[in-house]
């Protein structure tokens, strides 16, 4: 995925984020609907009926999550997504409701999770925007919760360079290979 790293983990994460963002903005945009759909497609064999989905919305380089969003709120899911704070925490939102704030707890009410990331490992450790707002809000998911995180096909790595409390997800899902188990989550 990346070549020779830094010895120093801090700047091996800086590298990686440097590398993933610019490979991110030199993708075609019409590449994304269609990777919408094969999202969509894989989560939503996930999601058992009645769910509570917490889940976020898209930025225009990240995997989109838009067609997701739309099904799970089609299908009756209840639907929260994250509103950033600005000590970097996350607050949650109904989906459909731009205005209401649940608060930082509200993830955990969730039985599935869907993060976004820059790079995951095999052994479900991820790669976020270095914020920190996911690890924090994934120490307040159910036990019983399953996280899964969003990556395009070559953002799954043998290892991400990761740090002590860095929370691990449970399986990764991309637009061409699906939902996939990860080993050591």
């Amino acid at each position: 995925m990346w070549r020779t790293l830094p010895d120093d983990k801090a700047a091996a994460r800086r590298v990686v984020r440097a590398q993933r963002r610019a490979r991110r903005e030199a993708q075609p945009p019409s590449d994304r609907a269609a990777d919408a759909e094969r999202l969509a497609e894989a989560l939503l064999s996930r999601v058992n009926a009645p769910a509570t989905v917490a889940a976020y919305v898209s930025l225009a380089t990240e995997p989109p999550t838009e067609a997701l969003l739309e099904a799970l709120a089609a299908g009756g899911h209840r639907v929260v997504v994250p509103v950033l704070l600005p000590d970097q925490d996350l607050d949650w939102r109904p989906l459909e409701d731009e205005g209401a704030r649940l608060g930082v707890a509200a993830v955990g009410s969730a039985d599935l999770v869907i993060v976004p990331a820059l790079a995951i490992a095999r052994d479900g450790l991820r790669l976020g925007q270095g914020g920190g707002s996911y690890d924090r809000a994934l120490t307040r998911r159910r036990p019983d919760a399953r996280v899964i995180a969003c990556v395009y096909d070559d953002e799954l790595a043998e290892r991400v360079p990761a740090d002590p409390h860095d929370q691990p997800v449970d399986a990764v899902v991309t637009p061409g290979h699906g939902v996939i188990e990860l080993t050591g989550s």
